[in-house]
């Protein structure tokens, strides 16, 4: 027989004869596995819990002290990135799915067996829990890279805020003193005063709009007052700027935040007002912010014509992913509920009360 390698393997089972068969199969085979047995839920727990690491579970699905999809999650949950592989004599395909759907790696009849079948089922389950770890290690470099990417991008916004703020806004400050001062000591030159005073008048409207800029780039009120407060600035900038009312409501004190979690809440609420005033043709917004046991809540409202249930589920809407992508970079979960006139909720979920650094 050609070198079927090495593999440690869990059968979970409390029927001898099944056992026995298993262990037949495997050892036809396999070149020298080696094999483990728990008799019940109970064992295979304290077997897994003690630091044994295995390739396979094999769970027959009736055991004595716990059957079903209640069996498959709890043994999933601590076999240790092991694939737990199904072996029953329930035919049912239904079932058959739910199994995969609670984290088995696969589903197998028992009247179906063979010692080759069995091996080629363990060697197809090995492999996809080695492409599902390596897709799940891409994943957390790609998130890394992009919460990297996400605090560069931050901090260049704030310097170039500060910049436009401290620069431009003293340059214009001069020339405006400057043109003060022209008019004093030129007074006498009545055909030259009306010309500086429309000059001082756009230089003024200039440093408002390098005031506004540098605000949008970020906001001045979230480094010195808070997520709460850059909140309640952001829906007065949008009345000001679409016409749609709205408010702001925090049934809650702000609780510390770390500072790229308040900056990730507040681009997404950004970004939702953002797609209210392009898509949604609604009246009234609002944004509350509930502290809850599990964490802290925060519900984006409208009551404009909704988003389309098209758009809802396409994963490349740009608006939505943005929002979805800065929720996954701060391990918060985000729901999206809207109806047709019904008009749109988003509700962030961020956990710990904002209080954990996810991120670390």
């Amino acid at each position: 027989m050609a070198d079927r390698g090495y593999f440690s393997v869990l059968v979970v089972e409390d029927n001898p004869g099944d056992f026995a068969l298993v262990e037949d199969f495997l050892l036809d085979q396999m070149e020298a596995p080696r094999i483990s047995r728990a008799r019940s839920f109970k064992e295979a727990k304290a077997v897994l819990l003690a630091d044994n690491v295995f390739d396979v579970v094999l769970l027959d699905l009736s055991l004595p002290d716990k059957t079903g999809s209640d069996l498959i999650s709890e043994i999933v949950g601590i076999s240790n990135n092991a694939s737990v592989i199904v072996l029953t004599g329930y035919v049912n395909f239904d079932f058959g799915v739910q199994s995969i759907a609670c984290g088995a790696s696969d589903y197998v009849l028992k009247d179906e067996l063979t010692s080759l079948t069995l091996y080629k089922t363990i060697l197809y389950s090995l492999e996809r829990r080695k492409i599902a770890a390596s897709l799940e290690e891409s994943e957390r470099r790609v998130r890394s890279f992009a919460r990297q990417l996400s605090v560069v991008i931050e901090e260049e916004r704030a310097r170039i805020a500060r910049e436009i703020h401290d620069e431009f806004g003293q340059q214009l400050s001069g020339i405006k003193m400057s043109l003060s001062a022209l008019k004093r000591n030129g007074g006498k030159q009545t055909d030259i005063v009306p010309i500086i005073d429309v000059i001082v008048d756009e230089v003024n409207q200039s440093i408002q709009s390098l005031r506004k800029i540098s605000n949008e780039l970020r906001p001045a009120l979230l480094d010195k007052l808070g997520l709460f407060s850059a909140i309640e600035w952001l829906i007065s900038e949008f009345k000001r700027k679409t016409g749609i009312d709205g408010y702001f409501e925090a049934f809650t004190v702000q609780p510390e935040i770390n500072k790229d979690m308040e900056i990730n809440i507040f681009r997404i609420c950004q970004e939702a007002l953002t797609n209210i005033g392009k898509h949604a043709d609604a009246t009234l917004i609002s944004i509350g912010i509930v502290n809850e046991s599990t964490g802290l809540k925060i519900i984006i409202a409208d009551n404009g014509k909704g988003i389309n249930a098209g758009v809802l589920r396409d994963p490349l809407s740009s608006g939505l992913l943005n929002m979805r992508e800065r929720a996954n970079l701060i391990g918060a979960d985000i729901e999206i509920m809207s109806e047709p006139d019904n008009g749109t909720t988003i509700t962030l979920f961020v956990n710990s009360n904002g209080k954990e650094d996810i991120n670390s």
